[in-house]
């Protein structure tokens, strides 16, 4: 669609962005708290994921009893740092006027859930060895242009900080 590409919504976000920080100008304007709801409740097993008015369903696969009718717990893992990452992207180019034209992140990790099922293995318990792969597509923007982008999504994405930082979990039984 002519003219209601990628770049020309980096320029409507970057201008977003500085109309938010104008109006918001301290950390603590910007606090939020995120949530999102997990429910299992059914024969199926799935479960059910809320976060706002969106609903998205995890289930497994045959082994562990699922249906496959979602994405695993791993997967959506990925997937979420994959939309991280990619948002981070369009973040950093909107706030740096780089005019990009597509952003694809695919995200892989190794997983072994032989220990739920009671197999020794020497892997670790939790998804390991995660990848992200990064294709960015600028027409007439060179790499060394795109070099400070790649270094600010480095720094700053949110979700893999969380991944490469140790962060505590409260489990709280209500």
């Amino acid at each position: 669609m002519e003219g209601r590409g990628l770049r020309q919504y980096l320029e409507q976000k970057g201008a977003a962005m500085r109309s938010a920080a104008a109006a918001r100008p301290t950390g603590e304007a910007w606090r939020e708290t995120v949530s999102a709801t997990v429910v299992a409740d059914d024969a199926t097993g799935v479960r059910k994921l809320t976060m706002r008015d969106f609903r998205i369903i995890g289930d497994s696969g045959p082994a562990f009893g699922g249906w496959g009718l979602g994405p695993s717990s791993p997967e959506l893992l990925c997937g979420v740092i994959g939309t991280c990452l990619t948002h981070t992207y369009l973040i950093g180019a909107a706030s740096m006027g780089i005019p990009l034209d597509r952003v694809e992140v695919r995200v892989t990790a190794e997983n072994n859930d032989a220990r739920f099922v009671g197999v020794a293995t020497d892997d670790p318990a939790l998804p390991f060895d995660l990848t992200a792969h990064v294709t960015v597509e600028a027409a007439g923007v060179t790499e060394e242009a795109l070099t400070p982008l790649h270094q600010y999504v480095r720094e700053r994405c949110p979700l893999t900080q969380l991944i490469r930082t140790a962060n505590e979990l409260r489990i709280v039984v209500d």
